[in-house]
């Protein structure tokens, strides 16, 4: 108030000693008319009185004037003056307002604090947090209350004038923000000099540093990029690279920070190229390519270069920044790429494709020079139970031995490539004579031993042969026929080798007309099953029965299983063809269990239903669906099947065998299992094959390999049955031998479930 008060008593003061002066010269002119009324003449001597009375009370009425025009000039100045400091504070507080900088003043005495826009930084209401600075830790982060409370210790302390802090703060809608304090202590104990009061200010910066978090994640990103980067300034001085840079040259920072781009080694042979591109970048603002750089060992490489030119908003300077990546790993994996394109990477023969572009050439050679040529296809028997048995590293040894030893033979062939797993094709120029000779030259060297992993092998080769023009003109008529005369090998056991001829070509077109039907057959559900009794031997009851499968064709009457099964393997169908006979079974063994008659049914399992890794899940849903007991069933595999590959078929058949299934092996003794695989085997049934039963002929070496056949299943806890069983004299010796069960003709043949029924009641 004090400012408003001086001016005013300053202007009082001279009003009343200019109403004082008024006064006296009023009592002058009264005195002067009371001398002139009463016509005394006024002497010289009062003349001089007034006037020396009158004078200076005139002066110091002039001069009081003059102060009081003075001081009114002051006011009006004040007055001016203050409405200017009005606006300023209205405009720095609206600034403030419209910044949303959080003002506060906090009094350490009274721990009180003002806070502006307290409710927009924080979320809370002022009388909900009453000693905010005193209580700050419950909201900061933990990882920032130290440093903040740090700082302002220091600042409270006196060590530092200027308290400042980034620190996180938890808003009452549960987010975390980030704000900026900057404060002062303004008031200190006179003695003590402890902070009395500190001000400051407190702004939301969480927008700002989010942006600084993606930068720096950006420049770390920038930084660690596997593509090398350089940044060149104005004045062509290299002003950053990345690792990735170092780690491509070889050269160190030191070397290339700093330093005048042109003069700098690294681009030093490539100064003209880089002039041609500097000049590019000024027309286009970026430039592409590849190109050869040296590294600082001198060694070259192959590079990939993106260089863009920008400008800098601020100074309008040109900046250059290159991105380049390392080709040489590119470059071999396209070397690779192109050989593998050709070649066979276990071999080193050429592959399928380079084997048919050459076949393609060369047949158009012979049309031209009128030449003959020889195609000869061959594959390596048994491969998959090598590979299987001996492991797959063995196996690929194995194809290693194999293809260097053919090429060894066939060195006068055009081309030889392996064209699948254990398959080979070669083609001569030569005539069919000449591609025999070939062929069983080879397989004259496939007998010799070859020693893998300490083991001696020997193999034999199933070759089909197909002659240019004798046979066909075409390339993928002649690859056809070839892979025919193969396969007529294969079905006859292998170890052989088969020209192309019309009986092939016949049996081919049946086949394929087979293969329709037998399609039509599994969509129509022509496909049905038949019942073999076994015969417990030692009860004289038929007990349990083989599921197997017969077909009956609409023309050509009832298929042998022996050419429509092995045609349903070749072809892929044989995975439907089981799991209709598995369905079937299933629901008969069911429907027998229902009547009473406990009758376990066996069904032949193929190597590819057990590869599938569907067989666990479909058996399941059978048996759920038919609700017959896992007891009741039995799944039959052979011994090929197993060894396709033992260690998955174990996991399977576990799986199986604890759900109550019984397993059995079939055709014991006709395959090429060890026995000590057939010792891991979860096995419950053994069967005897056929060929190893005494005949009316037969010899005692016959009757010995049943008996160790049979003390071998029972040694290993399975049941044994004899399979082929035809004369009444071996189920005598069976018998007397201890063998479990028998099925064969001499009991009865595969019939249809209700004739089956009714062998129930005969006695044997």
């Amino acid at each position: 108030m004090t400012k408003d008060t001086k001016p005013q008593e300053t202007i009082k003061n001279p009003l009343i000693l200019c109403c004082y002066s008024v006064t006296a010269l009023l009592a002058l002119i009264v005195l002067w008319f009371i001398f002139f009324y009463a016509n005394n003449p006024i002497s010289p001597l009062q003349i001089a009185l007034i006037a020396l009375f009158s004078l200076p009370l005139l002066g110091g009425s002039f001069l009081l004037y003059k102060q009081q025009k003075k001081l009114q000039q002051e006011v009006l100045q004040h007055k001016k003056t203050h409405s200017e400091l009005l606006d300023q504070r209205q405009q720095i507080s609206q600034a403030i307002e419209a910044s949303k900088l959080g003002l506060w003043e906090w009094d350490l005495e009274t721990d009180s604090i003002y806070h502006s826009h307290f409710s927009d930084i924080f979320g809370y209401g002022h009388d909900e947090i009453p000693h905010f600075m005193g209580n700050l830790q419950p909201l900061v982060h933990p990882d920032d209350y130290p440093r903040l409370r740090q700082s302002l210790i220091d600042a409270l302390k006196g060590r530092n004038a200027h308290f400042q802090c980034r620190f996180r703060i938890r808003h009452k809608s549960g987010q975390w923000r980030w704000l900026e304090d900057h404060g002062e202590v303004v008031e200190r104990h006179q003695t003590t000099g402890i902070a009395k009061k500190m001000l400051g200010t407190r702004r939301d910066i969480t927008e700002e540093q989010e942006k600084d978090d993606y930068l720096q994640l950006a420049w770390k990103a920038f930084e660690s990029s596997s593509e090398a980067t350089y940044i060149i300034d104005s004045n062509s001085q290299v002003i950053f690279v990345n690792q990735a840079f170092i780690d491509i040259t070889g050269y160190a920072k030191k070397d290339i920070l700093n330093q005048n781009f042109w003069s700098l080694n690294s681009f030093n042979e490539t100064k003209d190229f880089y002039q041609t591109v500097s000049r590019n970048l000024k027309k286009e603002g970026r430039w592409e390519g590849e190109l050869i750089q040296k590294r600082a060992n001198g060694e070259s490489y192959p590079q990939w270069l993106r260089v863009i030119r920008i400008l800098n908003s601020s100074q309008n300077k040109p900046y250059t920044i290159g991105i380049f990546s390392d080709l040489t790993q590119t470059r071999e994996v396209e070397a690779r790429l192109n050989y593998l394109a050709e070649y066979d990477e276990l071999t080193g023969m050429a592959n399928r494709g380079q084997f048919y572009d050459r076949m393609h050439q060369t047949l158009a050679q012979a049309r031209l020079y009128k030449e003959k040529l020889g195609l000869i296809v061959f594959d390596i028997d048994r491969f998959k139970a090598y590979n299987n048995s001996l492991g797959h590293h063995a196996g690929d040894q194995l194809l290693k031995q194999a293809a260097e030893r053919i090429a060894k033979v066939l060195t006068s062939a055009v081309i030889i490539s392996r064209t699948g797993g254990n398959e080979f094709a070669a083609l001569i120029q030569g005539d069919e004579a000449q591609s025999v000779l070939l062929s069983e030259a080879l397989q004259e060297q496939m007998h010799l031993p070859f020693n893998i992993d300490r083991q001696e092998l020997r193999l034999t080769l199933s070759m089909g042969i197909s002659c240019y023009p004798d046979h066909a003109s075409e390339l993928q008529v002649l690859l056809n026929q070839a892979d025919q005369a193969r396969l007529s090998c294969k079905s006859l056991g292998g170890n052989r080798i088969q020209v192309y001829n019309d009986t092939i070509r016949q049996s081919s077109l049946e086949l394929l007309r087979l293969e329709q039907d037998l399609r039509k057959a599994l969509e129509n559900g022509e496909i049905k099953v038949h019942f073999q009794p076994k015969l417990d031997l030692k009860t004289n009851k038929i007990n349990a029965a083989e599921a197997l499968a017969r077909w009956h064709h609409p023309d050509q009457g009832f298929i042998s299983p022996a050419l429509f099964i092995p045609l349903a393997e070749r072809t892929g169908l044989i995975e439907n063809l089981g799991l209709q006979v598995l369905e079937q079974s299933c629901k008969q063994a069911a429907a027998w269990y229902h009547q009473g008659l406990n009758i376990q049914v066996a069904v032949n399992i193929a190597a590819q239903q057990l590869d599938s890794g569907l067989l666990l899940q479909q058996v399941d849903n059978l048996l759920s669906q038919y609700e017959l007991p896992a007891r009741m069933l039995e799944l039959e595999l052979t011994e090929s099947a197993l060894m396709e590959d033992a260690e998955a078929a174990i996991i399977e058949m576990q799986s199986l065998r604890n759900r109550g299934i019984s397993l059995a092996i079939d055709d014991f003794g006709t395959g090429y299992s060890s026995l000590s695989y057939l010792q891991r085997f979860p096995l419950d049934i053994l069967k005897i094959d056929r060929s190893f039963l005494m005949t009316d002929q037969g010899n005692k070496n016959q009757g010995t390999l049943t008996r160790a056949i049979i003390a071998l299943g029972h040694g290993l806890g399975m049941k044994v049955v004899a399979e082929g069983v035809e004369e009444q004299q071996q189920l005598v010796e069976l018998k007397q031998l201890g063998c479990d069960y028998a099925q064969g003709f001499v009991i009865s043949r595969p019939v249809p479930a209700d004739v089956f029924e009714q062998l129930l009641e005969r006695e044997f």
